[in-house]
């Protein structure tokens, strides 16, 4: 099953890097592990902000042909 957009924002992305930073930092990841893990989560981020990218500009073009 897919997360909807309400389900994860680029702000549980951000915590999400950050502990995988902490943990990495504390020696409790290898570096492979945590390049692993943040790569998966940068494309998760860029795919949210993509998302949000394309409802805006949506929104933007529905307001001009109205006006």
């Amino acid at each position: 099953m897919y997360a909807s957009k309400t389900d994860i924002g680029a702000k549980d992305i951000k915590r999400l890097l950050l502990r995988v930073y902490a943990r990495y930092q504390r020696g409790a990841i290898s570096e492979s592990q945590a390049m692993r893990e943040a790569v998966l989560l940068n494309s998760v981020l860029k795919a949210i902000e993509l998302t949000d990218l394309e409802q805006r500009l949506s929104m933007i073009e529905s307001t001009l042909n109205t006006a």
